[in-house]
């Protein structure tokens, strides 16, 4: 538990009971703050180890898997990306790149061409934040299990541009059926990228709250 005691991103959005190992079986965390509602898949060299719905055991976030592993995530038929399976995983991991605070932390510098694979990091932020329940970020995002079945049959591009991103018809359908049915706390609208940037830095513990 040195780690709780030590990083930022958990004394900010909450220590999690346990991050550990016992009898073979592991427990890890999705962070952009932490990340309820979207289906995992551990697996190992002999098959599928854990698979569940992140936050179980009313535990934030969590899921479950063995030493070695490699964890993927999803939302209805939308696959979100993997990574090798460990105690925290955000964003950054699914794109394949190291956390840091792109752009600064009030997102007023430049940020990779679209090109870049961070754009995907964006695009993820962006929706995490779209479909939580509250959409207040700082309390954890909560995405309902009537939310994730809007995916079901769904090919939305996360490596499109940020702008396309916003645009796309896809998720642009998704939240006017999700906001039709009364699944969000108000009705909602796509998270702006640079909103979403400085949220998930903030939630990770690369800048502080309220930089």
């Amino acid at each position: 538990m040195l780690l709780c005691a030590l990083s930022p991103a958990l004394m900010m959005t909450g220590c999690p009971d346990a991050v550990y190992c016992n009898n073979g079986v592991c427990h890890g965390y999705y962070y952009d703050s932490l990340v309820s509602g979207l289906s995992y898949e551990s697996r190992g060299e002999e098959g599928v180890t854990h698979a569940g719905v992140t936050g179980e055991a009313d535990d934030p976030g969590r899921f479950s898997y063995a030493e070695g592993d490699t964890v993927s995530f999803s939302l209805g038929d939308l696959s979100l990306g993997q990574s090798v399976a460990k105690d925290r995983v955000t964003p950054f991991d699914l794109a394949g790149l190291e956390e840091e605070a792109v752009g600064g932390c009030e997102v007023d510098g430049a940020l990779p061409d679209d090109a870049d694979t961070f754009r995907k990091v964006v695009n993820l932020a962006v929706l995490f934040q779209t479909l939580d329940t509250n959409a207040d970020h700082t309390d954890g995002i909560e995405i309902r299990s009537e939310v994730a079945a809007l995916f079901e049959g769904s090919y939305l591009d996360l490596d499109q541009s940020r702008a396309d991103f916003q645009e796309d018809a896809e998720i642009l359908a998704l939240l006017e059926e999700a906001n039709s049915l009364d699944l969000f706390s108000e009705t909602r609208a796509l998270v702006q990228p640079g909103d979403a940037l400085r949220a998930l830095y903030q939630g990770l513990g690369l800048c502080p709250s309220g930089s």
